[in-house]
């Protein structure tokens, strides 16, 4: 099995794209639904400076590590934040900084990081008639390119402003995006509760809300671009206690915005970003994508490509037990995946919930439960899929057998099918060690 994994992850005709491509293909599938999907992304490290032996990564960090970069775009329904899955994956180097001597023109003329944004828009391509495809994005979004990229693919976009953009009020006078934000006046506001952050206790922040209508020039050094019809919406707290540094969102979407419902919409769209760093999370943090000891760039991307899905599964699980705990687990976790948990842990089928079927698995990684152990972690969670996995494996080898341990199919297999406890027959320990 080693050997066969190695061959695979170093077959020249293998990548990413194409060990990804079912499931992207089948995200999209679920993202043609009529009404809005956000297309949530964002770009990540990914640390390989321990591989001295793999020769062709790129720099990271503060340009003393060693690795790649990741770009990811989730699909995430709008509707109680269901994770449809991923729409693109893009893994890419750094480019080494050009020397000082280099001209400013030669500068201009190089691929810049920023690009990867503008690059995912165009490969992910524009969505069905009666479907709006959103893309959320954080500082790192704030890229014209991007902007007309949306605009080219017929799709939307909020995303967070760091830089004061050059704009055109609705009444034709010229200002700057953040001057313009930080100028309105306070339209609505609503309670939020923050957790606590660093030195600052939880509380309760009493937001304010303001919004209007601007058009987005295009900057000098992007040629043969028009400017872009936008709205700008902030979201700020005007009296926060001392010492505590208020929350402030300055966001700038191509979605109309006429009223507070629309503007709070578009914060609470905004708000769905931090679901693809919970996804960075998992997929470094759970499934350990940089602990890999392969040598080969190409090899660790496959890797990734075979990763990336399992990810989303352990995502789905995860955000599925948090926001509606009580949904029923057939949902998101695969029947045969339910019924071995629910045999090795000694638990009935019937009636299972995400949220129990999530702290069954994370059980088969080693998380106790306990009161005060809290959530489990991606760590915990990922070693339990792992061992349900090669329950099922082994379920549906013991299926397969010839002979007198077909037995094994009608004590093993079927049951777990229709929901009844995994049992293991008197065959002995070749019947043990399959199933």
């Amino acid at each position: 099995m080693l050997k066969g994994a190695s061959r695979l992850l170093h077959a020249a005709s293998v990548t990413p794209e194409r060990l990804t491509a079912a499931h992207r293909a089948q995200t999209r599938a679920a993202a043609a639904q009529p009404g809005a999907t956000l297309l949530v992304q964002d770009t990540t490290e990914v640390d390989y400076t321990a591989r001295r032996a793999v020769a062709d990564l790129g720099p990271i960090g503060d340009g003393r590590g060693r690795g790649s970069l990741l770009h990811s775009v989730l699909a995430v329904r709008t509707e109680a934040d269901a994770i449809l899955g991923l729409a693109a994956l893009r893994p890419f180097l750094r480019q080494p900084q050009a020397d000082r001597g280099t001209r400013a023109a030669d500068r201009r003329q190089r691929p810049r990081e920023s690009d990867i944004w503008g690059r995912t828009a165009t490969a992910v391509g524009p969505p069905p008639p009666d479907a709006t495809w959103v893309h959320v994005g954080d500082r790192g979004a704030d890229v014209f390119t991007f902007f007309t990229a949306c605009q080219a693919t017929r799709s939307d976009l909020p995303i967070r402003v760091p830089q004061d953009r050059c704009a055109t009020a609705a009444d034709g006078t010229a200002t700057h995006v953040l001057r313009a934000a930080r100028a309105l006046p306070a339209a609505d506001r609503r309670p939020l509760a923050l957790p606590a952050r660093r030195r600052d206790p939880a509380r309760t922040a009493t937001l304010r809300l303001g919004w209007t209508a601007l058009t987005v020039q295009p900057p000098a050094d992007v040629r043969g671009e028009t400017a872009v019809q936008a709205w700008v919406v902030r979201v700020w707290e005007p009296d926060p206690p001392p010492g505590v540094e208020p929350p402030e969102w300055v966001l700038l979407t191509t979605v109309p915005v006429t009223t507070g419902a629309d503007a709070w919409e578009r914060a609470a769209w905004y708000e769905r970003r931090w679901l693809v760093e919970e996804y960075h999370r998992g997929l470094k943090t759970g499934c350990r994508l940089e602990a890999s000891q392969l040598r080969d760039r190409a090899a660790l991307w496959n890797l990734l490509g075979l990763l990336a899905p399992m990810a989303v599964r352990l995502l789905q699980v995860r955000q599925a037990a948090r926001t509606d705990p009580d949904h029923p687990a057939s949902a998101v976790v695969p029947a045969d995946v339910i019924a071995v948990v629910a045999a090795k842990t000694r638990q009935p089928v019937a009636g299972m919930t995400v949220g129990t079927c999530r702290r069954l698995i994370a059980r088969l990684g080693g998380h106790q439960g306990r009161r005060g152990d809290g959530d489990p972690g991606w760590e915990t969670l990922w070693k339990g899929w792992r061992v349900a996995s090669r329950l099922v494996e082994g379920v549906q080898s013991a299926a397969s057998l010839p002979g007198p341990y077909a037995a094994v199919s009608v004590l093993g297999h079927c049951p777990v099918r229709m929901g009844v406890k995994l049992r293991v027959s008197t065959w002995g320990t070749a019947a043990r060690g399959v199933a």
